[in-house]
């Protein structure tokens, strides 16, 4: 998460959900992206076994396979297996 894909990445979908949680419509709290489709789907059907495989896959890091959520529906969307 420290490295310069992932930063731009997550700051280019929040600025196209104009920093707004995208299941509740919270804004001004914490943010947090996440992949739609499961960041361990794709590193499995690409291959992915270390840092450099992963920022070289373009599908890691396409914006429309992330969304916003705050920190509290991001939460319960992992507790229900990925869907709100």
């Amino acid at each position: 998460r420290k490295i310069d894909k992932y930063i731009n990445w997550r700051t280019q979908i929040f600025g196209r959900d104009n920093f707004t949680c995208q299941e509740c419509g919270v804004r001004g709290t914490w943010l947090e992206p996440h992949h739609i489709k499961m960041l361990i789907d794709i590193m499995k059907e690409n291959n992915i076994e270390n840092i450099e495989e992963a920022i070289a896959c373009e599908e890691l890091w396409d914006i429309n396979n992330g969304i916003t959520y705050c920190k509290s529906c991001h939460g319960l969307l992992k507790k229900k297996g990925g869907m709100l």
